[in-house]
């Protein structure tokens, strides 16, 4: 028993230290984005478009990532995940254009969408219902852990060498995790076998099961937004600071290790509430997550002080995150075993989308108003009103078990 404790904690650690760096792969376009428009000399538009090509591909594989993961298990799936966004990230170095940059981007994209449900799967094979949130928790704490170191390592690899430099170290980084995924994650006996004799259903039944389901399409809307709302702030601030406010690229960098930080615990704190208080509850804290957020982001867009705007965006990054763990925890609980990797992709697929508009929605506004960051920063405000709106729509399961699907 103590052995295979140990084993879900080292899982779940390399999982998360993957994730780590997938997040820090994943945000640095969002600084590095600056030096780049000036070496390329791109207009907001076609910055947004840069950082767009990431999610355009994020959403379209999510879905075939869900289905390889149920279909070959999650150690080859997700290292060799690991190896094709650490791949992206190099070539994102070595591009002559802007044309070879957005390639790179979709490429890291790509490789990425698989995460999200590969790690669902994996702790669904290691771990019991009644633990799920809190593994979860602590693999999406990763993101935040991205964020906060990645603002540093990103901006001081930049200010020390290029941002071509930046990109190669950090994908030299991502093959070495690969390599390191796939020895430990090594099964001990025989994989466990997702369906048994004569439940093995097809692809598309699952997923079209998975589509007549109401909640599905609730919980892919919520995200959606939230999607909108995360990116856009995550694309754009680093501009805002910089351009705006008048802060160097370090001191962005430091001033931006906070909201993560804080991020971290909030994941942590979430797991723990939704195991403990929140189980089949989980909308209430999506509704609570959304409207809190929506107010703070408000009050970062008005904050005169910088201090006191990273408290307000803090505030709003700590109940985001609530948002976001809250609804990988539902797929999870609430869809079969067997078909959580293919709901995953299927949800997130979809839900990337808004990551994928996001970018591109806030570069459109503040072309066309003149960089007024209020009117975007609104926009904002808007989609998380929208999705506590969604959310109270969600079914109340009152502590029920969840019901398997059949197809």
């Amino acid at each position: 028993m103590l052995s295979s404790i140990k084993r879900r904690h080292i899982i779940i650690g390399m999982l998360f230290a993957c994730w780590v760096v997938g997040f820090i792969d994943k945000t640095a376009i969002n600084i590095a984005i600056i030096p780049i428009s000036e070496e390329f000399g791109l207009s907001s538009d076609h910055q947004g478009m840069i950082i767009s090509a990431f999610f355009l591909t994020y959403s379209m594989t999510q879905l075939i990532g869900g289905y390889l993961v149920d279909r070959f298990g999650s150690r080859r799936v997700l290292s060799s995940a690991v190896a094709i966004w650490s791949l992206g990230t190099m070539a994102s170095g070595a591009v002559a254009n802007a044309i070879g940059l957005a390639a790179a981007r979709a490429a890291t994209g790509a490789g990425e969408a698989v995460f999200p449900a590969g790690g669902s799967v994996a702790i669904t094979e290691h771990f019991e219902k009644s633990q799920m949130a809190r593994a979860k928790s602590v693999l999406q704490s990763g993101a935040s852990v991205g964020f906060a170191v990645g603002s540093i390592v990103i901006t001081a690899l930049i200010a020390a060498h290029s941002w071509r430099m930046m990109f190669f170290v950090l994908g030299v980084v991502g093959l070495v995790l690969s390599a390191a995924l796939y020895i430990i994650m090594k099964p001990i006996s025989a994989p466990r076998v997702a369906m048994g004799a004569g439940q093995k259903i097809s692809e598309k039944k699952r997923v079209g099961a998975l589509l007549k389901n109401s909640l599905t399409w609730k919980i892919t809307a919520v995200y959606f937004f939230t999607n909108i709302v995360f990116w856009g702030l995550q694309s754009w601030l680093p501009s805002y600071w910089v351009k705006v406010k008048g802060m160097s690229m370090v001191e962005m960098g430091a001033y931006s290790m906070i909201p993560p930080a804080l991020g971290f615990v909030s994941f942590l704190t979430c797991g723990w509430l939704l195991d403990r208080f929140f189980h089949q509850k989980e909308k209430y804290l999506i509704c609570i997550g959304s409207v809190v957020s929506a107010v703070f982001i408000y009050l970062m867009a008005n904050a005169q002080s910088i201090p006191l705007a990273f408290a307000y965006l803090s505030i709003s990054n700590v109940f985001l995150n609530a948002i976001s763990i809250s609804v990988f925890v539902s797929i999870m609980k609430h869809f079969p075993q067997n078909s959580v990797g293919t709901a995953t992709g299927l949800i997130n697929s979809l839900a990337q989308l808004g990551s994928f508009i996001s970018p591109m929605l806030i570069g459109a506004v503040l072309s066309a108003t003149g960089q007024n960051y209020g009117i975007a920063f609104s926009v904002l405000v808007g989609c998380a009103v929208i999705v506590c709106a969604i959310a109270t729509t969600f079914p109340a399961i009152h502590g029920k078990k969840p019901v398997e699907q059949t197809a």
